[in-house]
């Protein structure tokens, strides 16, 4: 949607590189007449998304946003709105309360307790692998680049040239995926890091 990442940044929300994401938030192009609103929501969740959904429809009226509702997204728009409406939707959706428990696949973390379960096996991670677990949890199902944790984990603005990112997701990928029947922990080469409760990018 043009003129959407500036209207955004504004308001101090900051856009993924393909403007598909605020926070944890998944903008969503949806089209009334191939799918329902059901159906759009469903392929997101199916696809590892656990995060509010602001669909964003070719043709927009009073039944659609209702049946985005009543769907369970977040918000609904038509895609002619104006980037600044969007951009005050988003600010909105991001200021409701977050849940305490965050859930991908049959994973589980508590943010009040800070523990992490993942059926129902706790998992005895470090005070880093919880916070890169955390971060990516937020982000469940977009790459997160190796740049990014170095700058949100570490604080880092530069890369130290070690090993230290890879160090920590092998850590944290052997308490979070060894012994189950499938990974969460997904390595996108060249790209960085996703959590996800499929492989499907």
């Amino acid at each position: 949607m043009a003129g959407l990442a500036g209207a955004a940044q504004r308001r101090g929300i900051a856009l993924s590189g393909s403007a598909e994401a605020a926070a944890d938030i998944l903008l969503s192009a949806w089209s009334p007449d191939a799918e329902s609103a059901t159906a759009h929501l469903h392929a997101a969740r199916q696809a590892g998304w656990s995060g509010p959904v602001m669909l964003v429809a070719d043709c927009g009226n009073a039944d659609m946003v209702i049946e985005a509702l009543d769907a369970g997204a977040g918000d609904a728009v038509p895609a002619d709105a104006s980037p600044e409406e969007v951009a005050a939707r988003l600010a909105a959706l991001i200021r409701r309360p977050r849940p305490a428990v965050i859930r991908v696949g049959d994973l589980a973390i508590d943010r009040l307790s800070r523990q992490v379960t993942r059926a129902g096996r706790p998992l005895d991670l470090l005070p880093r692998e919880y916070a890169i677990l955390l971060h990516l949890a937020e982000r469940v199902g977009r790459c997160i680049s190796r740049a990014a944790l170095l700058r949100d984990i570490w604080g880092l603005g530069f890369d130290p040239g070690t090993n230290v990112v890879q160090v920590h997701i092998s850590r944290l990928r052997a308490k979070l995926d060894r012994g189950f029947g499938h990974p969460l922990l997904h390595t996108e080469k060249g790209k960085g890091y996703r959590l996800a409760a499929s492989n499907r990018a």
